[in-house]
């Protein structure tokens, strides 16, 4: 305590204890803070965002998690599956999602294709992509059966093991859909299937993952799930029984022209507003409406467009 006093009456400033900490070590959610949220059953909020724009509504909304979703491959890049998005397209939107400033915790996904060739492809797409910036502070894994799927739950535990948050994700995977047979709602044809998906979460859990995300499965089997798990369930078709809940940004504001999946709640419709923008600004300008003199233009003085005048053939025809 002398010393501290000492060093600020000598004008150092707060003492830091750790040289590598910045200045803004603690203004973004971590892992304790998400997790104390969960042991005090506040729900957790989580949304995707793809860009500095989405990004910036996500952060100043205060949202609790941010994810940097390879579904941005169908939603803003137009391709018709998750699969058809590159690692390199991934990478330059994650940069952009993480200039925008706030407090949520940024998760990313590992898009397919960055970590099924093997082991260490996976462990160093969650190196570059954590490097991409320091604001990322976890993975988001898509895994199938653990009684199957082997490859993915072997690289959960060694990023784990190697001090890379992991967030799950199971049920309902975009990245497997040809496996699953389409964008179906899972584990609800058989009691096995229920088995099967309770035992891939507490296998997560037990190679270390911080929280998982639970898709389009029963209500009641996420909720029993939920019970049976000491970390945190977010879910998108799950049901209200889980700790938080993610939404697609373009699915819960309306940005494209089309039914939005059963489980979303459209709050907006900016698709249909932005096309009805965009309308009467056409009109505007056909009409010579817009721009408006005295409003939307810039003046120069008189004395310098007299002079300008005189120095040049006006033709006054």
């Amino acid at each position: 305590m002398m010393m501290l006093n000492r060093l600020k009456c000598l004008g150092k400033g707060p003492l830091r204890f750790y040289s590598v900490h910045s200045d803004t070590a603690g203004a973004t959610k971590t892992i304790l803070d998400l997790q104390r949220k969960y042991v005090e059953r506040k729900p957790l909020t989580m949304c995707t965002a793809y860009d500095f724009i989405t990004a910036s509504w996500v952060q100043k909304a205060d949202t609790d998690i941010l994810l940097i979703g390879d579904s941005m491959g169908m939603t803003s890049l137009g391709y018709d599956s998750t699969s058809s998005l590159t690692l390199d397209e991934f990478k330059y939107h994650v940069k952009s999602v993480c200039r925008a400033e706030g407090p949520s915790f940024i998760v990313s996904d590992m898009p397919f294709g960055s970590f099924e060739t093997s082991i260490s492809q996976g462990i160093q797409t969650a190196i570059d992509l954590m490097r991409s910036s320091s604001k990322v502070k976890s993975m988001k894994i898509e895994s199938g059966s653990c009684h199957s799927d082997h490859h993915t739950y072997k690289l959960i535990g060694e990023l784990c093991s190697r001090g890379i948050p992991v967030m799950g994700h199971i049920g309902l995977t975009p990245q497997r859909q040809h496996s699953l047979g389409g964008f179906k709602v899972q584990a609800n044809k058989s009691v096995q299937e229920i088995h099967d998906l309770l035992a891939s979460a507490k296998k997560l859990e037990e190679l270390g993952c911080w929280g998982i995300v639970l898709e389009c499965i029963p209500q009641r089997v996420a909720g029993f799930i939920t019970k049976a798990l000491s970390i945190p369930t977010i879910g998108i078709g799950a049901g209200n029984q889980t700790s938080g809940q993610v939404l697609v940004v373009s699915d819960l504001l309306g940005f494209l022209d089309s039914t939005p999946p059963k489980f979303v709640k459209e709050y907006d419709n900016l698709g249909q507003r932005a096309i009805d923008s965009i309308k009467a600004y056409n009109s505007d300008v056909t009409t010579k409406a817009f721009p408006e003199t005295g409003k939307h233009n810039f003046k120069i003085k008189e004395d310098i467009w007299n002079q300008f005048l005189s120095e040049v053939k006006v033709d006054k025809t």
